[in-house]
């Protein structure tokens, strides 16, 4: 049985699964996916995990669609600093992306709730796949979310992953190259990590998969932009922005996602006084700020 078919089935498992609604033919599937591709881990008989379900079902579906081998265009352009030309081949494209550098940390913000939303596995699974695809280190990746429960920390941690205790509401400096991974996220956050990193050294090391400035650029009346996402507003001129393909099938999922770049040379460019006095921002007039905000309590359930 194809694993798309289990997948379907997967769907109507929005709470943790009962051995007793399980069957042969979806553990069939399990162990036929894990033939295919992960035969070097063991499944138990009569076991039918969360976990392998969105760690390798819904990855699995990704890897082999059209969508995937489109994303990873943009991956491998000039614009992502791998060098080369833009490959035309999917393996080629794979092998360019394979250059980068080990030493790239993630960030992933918002993800949602993974063990009930259909959407959420697979913005999670296609984070698995940039990890795979960009050789970047699962202890290397960090994750928050103010609404995670229990067993997704449980999950994500198994995974090798870590997970943050505190709520940066976005605001995390770095100091190397750093993919962030901010899917549907609110605009605020989005506004809060360009404010911490407000410098072309630490912009120009960083890569952010997540909502379309552009399109906050078209949807935003210009008074509200200026005012409320004053960060976003500015490096506007200055990002190289390239969209998520378009797929019928995952238009609720990856809809108005696009990589973020922002290239040295346009960095450098811009006067020093661009940079200077980069006040927090408060929000105060903000009427949807779309962020949960530190301080702000989540009572997590398992």
């Amino acid at each position: 049985m194809h694993h798309l078919t289990l997948l379907n089935k997967l769907e109507h498992f929005d709470s943790p699964i009962n051995s007793e609604k399980k069957g042969d033919e979806v553990i069939a599937s399990v162990h036929w996916l894990c033939r295919c591709r992960f035969n070097t881990y063991k499944i138990a008989k009569a076991s039918y995990d969360r976990k392998l379900i969105i760690e390798f079902c819904y990855s699995e579906e990704l890897r082999s669609s059209e969508f995937w081998t489109d994303c990873l265009a943009p991956l491998a352009s000039p614009s992502i600093p791998l060098g080369g030309e833009a490959p035309e081949s999917l393996e080629d494209k794979k092998n360019n992306v394979c250059h980068y550098r080990t030493t790239l940390d993630s960030v992933c913000y918002g993800i949602g709730n993974f063990s009930s939303s259909v959407t959420s596995r697979y913005q999670l699974a296609l984070l698995f796949l940039l990890l795979e695809t960009l050789q970047i280190s699962r202890d290397g990746c960090r994750f928050f979310d103010p609404l995670f429960t229990e067993w997704e920390k449980t999950f994500l941690k198994d995974c090798g992953m870590v997970v943050l205790k505190e709520n940066e509401e976005g605001k995390r400096s770095i100091d190397k190259p750093t993919l962030f991974y901010m899917i549907h996220c609110g605009k605020a956050l989005y506004n809060n990590l360009l404010w911490k990193n407000w410098s072309p050294q630490k912009l120009a090391q960083t890569i952010l998969i997540g909502n379309s400035f552009k399109g906050m650029e078209e949807r935003l009346p210009a008074r509200v932009l200026q005012r409320d996402y004053t960060y976003i507003n500015h490096i506007l001129t200055i990002t190289e922005e390239a969209a998520f393909p378009c797929s019928s099938r995952y238009m609720d999922v990856f809809n108005d996602t696009a990589i973020h770049q922002f290239p040295r040379k346009k960095l450098d460019a811009k006067p020093t006084e661009f940079w200077e006095g980069a006040a927090e921002p408060t929000y105060q007039e903000c009427e949807d700020l779309e962020i949960i905000q530190k301080g702000i309590e989540c009572f997590s359930v398992s």
